[in-house]
């Protein structure tokens, strides 16, 4: 199957027609290696019969490279009286004393054929790997290149682009050139096309881990084939018509197959050993360079090889020509990189393993001793073995610096260094262990600031122990070991005025986080008094996230919204204060998020995402990654959801937060698709107690619900219940205040279609407490109208629901709250109106994707003899307002607010295309022709009644508990 070479194809189609009807045409067709060069001549060959001309066909080889015309011989004269002909002229040639004349003789026969066959139509030839063919066949094809202008031929070869001859360089370009010439170029494939390529291969789309692998191969088909089959058998294929998973209630169209890895790819085997014979064309000192290279990984600089070689970076360049000319190596700007992951594995691998390990070490003892990037040095060190007494060395020297750029892997090495260090060396480096261990948020940071407090006598260093142990206990979430350990330490002496107020406000956030927010609140005020008066931006920062931290626990979110804001200009421009500004950003988009406001969101997590990354900040990226991660599935860009969880889960840090987010993420996302085997899968991944951790029971929402659907989806209401009991507990740490009341809507909703109506009757009252606690957010507010609207199936309640969904802009709440307003007509039998809800309700799911609450609706309202019809099932109206999708509902809101389309594009995550997309289609929708005109018809469509006011805002009709 050829893929990728589409466009190509059908030019190469034209040429030949082109060249049939006006007659002559010279093509040079270049690629590496496995690129398809043959495949596509051959092609060339196919449509030139079809056509009826004449076709011939040769290719060189390097065995016969020193044979005088035989690469021409073979393409023309593969057999027959003119081979024999040619072959006595070749014959006469080599046993003449002055071989020049029989030789022209020979060529002058062969140019004779080929016009006479043209004299009778036109004729195709063809030369492949023109770059092994021999200096006489070389001059023939330059003579019959020259000929083309006056003869209906069609004379095309093809070349890689080593090895490299003057000679064939001059012919290629000679063939390239004119009106006549054409240069046609192989790239490698792209990631989409190496995608096609496997799905013609294994009769499956490629899930995301075979798409991942599949780069391995840089673009290259051959490359690529070898390697699928030689991962053929982990490899399984799942879905399609044969695939029995659905039940009749969730058939909303058969799934397509698809292919995937069954183990992850670090634990493929290596690459097939015979790879490296396919560059067996680079000279030796070229391939010698190459394999050193390998050792340096996936990228490195021609610095870093030369001073693993011990050579001049001239040498060495020189020696890197070929393999970049050979497009085995890309020029990234920064580094080179191998192109082919799978050929620095194999060369790699070709290495024996001791010699691997010694090499790693000398490499590391070279960088290291250059004074180059501590990073690369330690990768080198890891990866040869023991440390030796040098590198031992190093690393207390550099450890400092090593955890700022690469703390996991600072990690691994003192932990080795560690072990093999004797008593002069181990305080230091246990000392950096622990640091490392407390920027990857390890819960051994714990246990290791432990015993260096113990030890320290020092006052000053001792408050600074103090410090870190008492975040260490913070990021593991034992915030009464914290508060006892700051108690104990601002007790004692504190040299610095600075530390001891950052030790204060360390205790203003254990006491709010320990349910005292009061008295959190009046130390608050004095810290960030004294804050102000030292001037220091760093205590600013950190005054100002303590006091924020109080407001939020006592229900003032603007004002702790303020403080945050506060606390980040402190922070900016302030280098020491980067990891608070990250901190702070991050609680500031969470702020946004209660208060759906996206753009503010958006712009906070794409300033902290930014910063984590260039301050290389492992712990605080995954936290930045884990709420863009919650963002994305809020706006109902799931894709991206389920890929920030990927990224989150990739990194090297151990929050006991952290498996419940991804994983309970990708659990519900896949829950929605009514990819059950996958979101069960997600489930178990989870620890077995994973709300041991007081910050994990915060999170737990998107567990609870994961847990639920799987369970009401497969027909156990009653379980479903069961699984989101724990959110009905009015415990500080149980599912996240804001999350919680969303959570016991549900409880409603599941409770009341088992026939469960006192556990419904208690989630709407603890609902109820749960809003009344916090009357800023509208989220709560919104859960609570859908509890009450829910427990009275009352249209009105559940009508102002969606109007406060509308306004929030969640594509799945909105779903949920037109789902709920379709049931509730139903019951009150309005089948109409309760059929127009459904549909917009399904159309919202079908949006998202979301297959399972598409067929929950479609079943909960055919019980009650509703049903969508087959054109309604699938289709929403084709003009208005209510046309638009939920993401081009949120453009046009934005494009109201007279806002462009990179604005909007940054406000949303999404590209400027896919902006501009979305704008023609609202465009047409709304039947108008400007921006102007959008921004009129919001205003207009605002103007309708005054909005009802919430919960949070006053008393709502509507029954009680």
């Amino acid at each position: 199957m050829r893929v990728g070479r589409e466009r190509l194809r059908e030019e190469l189609r034209d040429w030949v027609r082109g060249g049939a009807r006006r007659g002559g045409g010279r093509l040079i067709v270049e690629g590496e290696p496995g690129a398809g060069r043959t495949a596509l001549v051959h092609e060339a060959l196919a449509e030139a019969a079809a056509l009826g001309g004449r076709v011939r066909y040769g290719a060189a080889d390097a065995f016969t490279a020193e044979l005088p015309l035989r690469a021409a011989l073979d393409c023309l004269h593969p057999e027959g009286p003119g081979r024999v002909a040619v072959v006595a002229l070749l014959r006469e040639a080599r046993e003449a004393a002055q071989p020049g004349g029989a030789l022209l003789a020979a060529m002058d026969l062969m140019v004779c054929g080929v016009e006479e066959w043209c004299a009778r139509g036109p004729l195709l030839l063809v030369l492949d790997d023109l770059h092994w063919a021999d200096p006489a066949s070389l001059l023939l094809w330059q003579r019959l290149a020259r000929a083309v202008d006056r003869l209906p031929l069609l004379l095309a070869a093809t070349r890689r682009s080593l090895p490299r001859r003057p000679e064939v360089e001059q012919l290629c370009a000679e063939l390239g050139a004119g009106p006549h010439g054409r240069t046609v170029r192989l790239e490698p494939l792209t990631g989409a096309e190496s995608a096609e390529l496997l799905r013609g291969m294994l009769g499956a789309a490629p899930g995301p881990r075979l798409r991942e692998a599949a780069g391995q191969a840089g673009g290259n088909p051959r490359l690529l084939r070898d390697l699928t089959a030689q991962w053929s058998r982990f490899i399984e294929i799942t879905g399609g018509a044969g695939d029995d998973r659905s039940s009749d209630a969730a058939n909303t169209g058969a799934a397509a197959a698809v292919a995937e890895l069954t183990l992850p790819e670090q634990e493929l085997p290596e690459p097939p050993a015979t790879l490296p014979r396919g560059i067996g064309y680079l000279s030796r000192p070229a391939y010698t360079t190459l394999r050193h290279a390998a050792l340096l990984g996936p990228a490195f600089t021609p610095r870093e090889l030369a001073l693993v070689q011990a050579r001049a970076a001239r040498e060495v360049l020189a020696e890197l020509e070929e393999p970049l000319l050979a497009g085995l190596l890309e020029d990234t700007g920064e580094r080179l990189r191998f192109r082919q992951p799978a050929l620095r594995r194999a060369l790699y691998a070709e290495l024996p393993r001791a010699a691997r390990a010694a090499l790693h070490q000398d490499a590391g003892r070279a960088l290291g001793e250059a004074g180059h990037d501590p990073e690369r040095t330690a990768e080198q060190l890891l990866a040869g073995g023991s440390l030796d007494r040098w590198a031992v060395h190093w690393l207390a020297d550099s450890a400092q610096s090593l955890i700022a750029a690469a703390p996991g892997t600072a990690a691994e090495l003192l932990e080795r260094a560690v072990a093999q260090a004797d008593c002069g060396d181990r305080d230091a480096l246990e000392g950096s262990l622990a640091d490392a261990a407390l920027m990857l948020r390890r819960p051994e940071s714990v246990e290791l600031l432990t015993t260096l407090h113990g030890r320290a006598t020092d006052p000053g260093h001792r408050a600074a122990l103090a410090f870190k142990l008492v975040s260490a206990l913070m990021i593991q979430g034992d915030m009464a070991r914290s508060l006892a350990v700051t108690e104990d330490a601002l007790a004692e002496q504190v040299p610095s005025p600075t530390l001891r107020l950052r030790l204060e406000a360390c205790r203003v956030l254990a006491l709010a986080d320990l349910h005292c927010p009061a008295q959190a609140h009046t130390l608050a005020a004095a810290v960030v008094a004294e804050a102000a008066r030292l001037g220091d931006p760093l205590c600013g920062a950190e005054a100002h996230h303590a006091m924020a931290f109080a407001l939020f626990h006592l229900g003032r979110g603007r004002e702790s919204l303020r403080h945050v804001a506060a606390g980040i200009a402190c922070a900016r421009g302030n280098p020491e204060a980067n990891d608070m500004r990250l901190l702070l950003l991050a609680n500031q988009a969470e702020a946004h998020l209660r208060f759906d406001e996206p753009e503010a969101v958006a712009a906070a997590l794409r300033e902290a995402r930014e910063l984590a990354l260039s301050t290389r900040s492992t712990g605080r990226l995954v936290v930045t990654e884990a709420r863009l991660a919650e963002f994305h599935y809020r706006l109902g860009d799931w894709d991206a959801a389920l890929a920030g969880a990927a990224r989150a889960d990739g990194l090297p840090v151990s929050d006991g937060w952290l498996p419940v987010v991804v994983h309970g993420l990708r659990a519900l996302v896949l829950g929605h698709r009514d990819e059950r085997e996958a979101a069960q899968a997600e489930l178990a991944l989870l620890p077995p107690d994973p709300f041991a951790v007081p910050a994990a029971r915060r999170y737990s929402g998107h567990v609870l619900l994961a847990r639920a659907l799987l369970a009401e989806r497969a027909g156990r209401p009653a379980e479903a219940v069961r699984e989101l009991l724990p959110a009905l507990a009015d415990s500080p740490d149980g599912a996240g205040a804001y999350e919680r009341p969303w959570v016991l809507s549900e409880i409603v909703r599941v409770a009341l279609d088992s026939g469960d109506a006192a556990t419904a009757r208690a989630a709407v009252a603890a609902c109820g407490r749960a809003a009344a606690a916090l009357p800023e957010y509208p989220g709560p507010a919104l859960a609570l109208l859908r509890c009450r609207g829910l427990f009275a199936q009352d249209p009105q309640l559940l009508a102002q629901a969606l109007e406060r969904a509308e306004r929030g802009g969640w594509p799945l709440v909105l779903g949920h709250a037109w789902e709920d307003l379709a049931v509730a007509r139903a019951w009150h039998g309005d089948l109409a109106a309760a059929r127009s809800a459904l549909t917009r309700a399904a159309a919202a799911y079908e949006d998202l994707g979301a297959r399972w609450d598409t067929a929950r609706a479609d079943a909960r309202l055919r019980s009650l003899g509703v049903r969508r019809g087959s054109r309604s099932a699938r289709r929403r109206p084709a003009s208005g307002w209510e046309a638009l999708t939920p993401a081009e509902l949120k453009v046009a809101l934005l494009v109201a607010q007279g806002r462009s389309n990179p604005e909007i594009a940054g406000a949303l995550f999404l590209s400027t295309r896919t902006v501009q997309t979305h704008v023609s289609h609202i465009l047409a929708k709304l039947q108008v022709r400007s921006r102007t005109a959008v921004a009129a018809q919001a205003a207009a469509r605002r103007s309708g009644p005054e909005p009802v006011r919430g919960p949070g805002a006053g008393p709502v009709r509507g029954p009680g508990p």
